[in-house]
């Protein structure tokens, strides 16, 4: 029994030693100095938007032929010269929540010598020219890196069969 109770007491103290040191805290991060240093600048390109000049809606024979019109370039010093670097997009009453890719071929046609100025023409369809309303146009530069500018716009409307037909080149 004797044995046992030296045992549980060396125990207890060994413990009570543990106890009563106190913790060391190791700091984690890494710390140095260095008096070498460097600097520099970047800037990021801008793609800036086509410039549509004109356009106009011609609505045909009560309105079952509505072609939106736009006469366009490419900004000033821009490296752009030919209609590859444009996406162009449609939108049913001119909203960007019904913004649509269109592709170059039966509703879309894009002409002009290189370097422009390009005339590109939007096929509206014959049921928007029957009922009127309005129909958003839009351009935009894409650079050969995939990065793209702001859309160009202008919104085409008209009232019902045709009436009243305008086109409105919106502010960028």
């Amino acid at each position: 029994m004797r044995r046992t109770v030296l045992a549980a007491l060396a125990v207890i103290g060994f413990a009570l030693v543990l106890l009563a040191a106190p913790a060391r805290v190791h700091d984690s991060a890494a710390t140095w100095a260095d008096s070498e240093f460097s600097q520099g600048s970047f800037t990021a390109t801008v793609i800036q938007p086509p410039v549509m000049q004109t356009c106009s809606l011609s609505t045909g024979l009560l309105g079952t032929n509505p072609v939106v019109t736009v006469n366009w370039r490419f900004p000033t010093g821009s490296s752009y010269i030919t209609p590859d670097n444009v996406a162009y997009y449609v939108a049913q009453a001119g909203s960007l929540g019904n913004l649509l890719h269109v592709l170059l071929g039966s509703d879309l046609s894009t002409t002009g010598p290189v370097g422009g100025p390009y005339t590109t023409h939007y096929k509206a369809g014959i049921l928007s020219g029957l009922l009127g309303g309005s129909y958003g146009v839009y351009l935009q530069t894409v650079d050969g890196s995939g990065w793209t500018s702001t859309l160009a716009s202008a919104i085409a409307s008209a009232g019902l069969l045709g009436a009243n037909p305008q086109c409105v080149i919106t502010p960028v």
